[in-house]
């Protein structure tokens, strides 16, 4: 076998491997989160969508999972605080949202999220990370 495709397929294994092994850290790490979770805390459906709360980086940013059956998935996706500019629902907790309360919403990134409009009151994040068995789930 030609030296230039040995190299060319052992980087492809390599470049395999690699992905593999972020990817199984990443599912340890969620799983983790997860399972520290009381019942019934996560996932929370709402509409056919799967949302939960899965660590509080700053007390501006909250890290959502998020899972549409329409084929919007994102594991690990960064929100941050922001005031409603529309009346709207709670993706969390089906709560409606008036125009200027306070909320999380995806954080703004190019090109815009599949879930770029939704919303989570900020009092349902607070309530959730005040909760000891939600609080620091990742130490």
């Amino acid at each position: 076998m030609d030296r230039c495709v040995t190299s060319h397929l052992a980087w492809q294994r390599t470049v395999g491997q690699l992905d593999a092994g972020c990817a199984q850290q990443l599912t340890a790490r969620v799983r983790r989160i997860v399972d520290s979770q009381r019942p019934g805390s996560l996932p929370v459906r709402v509409g056919g969508i799967a949302v939960a709360l899965l660590d509080r980086p700053s007390p501006r940013t909250v890290t959502v999972s998020w899972s549409d059956p329409r084929g919007c998935k994102y594991g690990e996706q960064v929100w941050r605080t922001a005031t409603a500019k529309r009346s709207g629902v709670c993706a969390l907790s089906g709560q409606s949202i008036v125009r200027g309360a306070p909320i999380y919403r995806p954080t703004k990134v190019e090109p815009p999220p599949a879930n770029a409009d939704a919303m989570i009151l900020a009092t349902v994040v607070d309530t959730a990370f005040a909760d000891p068995l939600v609080a620091g789930t990742d130490s």
